[in-house]
């Protein structure tokens, strides 16, 4: 392309991104208790609903934290990278959440740190000060 500047969003449509996305990551928290499922259907198991929702939260919570790293460092390699550490995160964290959620008794400490780990965008999160670090380096 020759002119790639007008594909760079100036300060305002960054703050308004800003914006948004710590708005949706309040509205995720304060809503924790929201039933995702409902919205695919009325009549599932608690398991299935359980999956559904944990799955949705986690999805939203992520691609909003993409979203405040694109806002923040305007740069599609770090989205990208943030893309491969979601996938990672779903891979190898909510699945095998999953079944350890539904082997395990559920007072097992494990289990609720991954929890924690998982339903909350810790780790897309810790991206955000690595990705500074790393351009200050650089």
């Amino acid at each position: 392309m020759k002119n790639k500047v007008w594909l760079e969003p100036n300060k305002r449509i960054r703050m308004f991104l800003i914006f948004i996305s710590l708005t949706g990551l309040g509205i995720i928290f304060i809503t924790q208790r929201f039933d995702y499922s409902l919205l695919i259907s009325d009549n599932l198991s608690s398991q299935n609903q359980f999956i559904i929702n944990r799955t949705i939260r986690f999805l939203l919570n992520d691609n909003l934290v993409l979203l405040l790293i694109y806002a923040i460092f305007y740069d599609q390699k770090y989205v990208k990278f943030g893309l491969a550490v979601e996938a990672v995160g779903f891979f190898f964290l909510l699945i095998p959440y999953f079944i350890l959620r539904f082997n395990t008794p559920i007072d097992h400490m494990y289990i609720s740190f991954i929890h924690r780990l998982i339903i909350n965008p810790t780790l897309m999160v810790l991206l955000i000060p690595a990705i500074y670090i790393q351009k200050i380096k650089n």
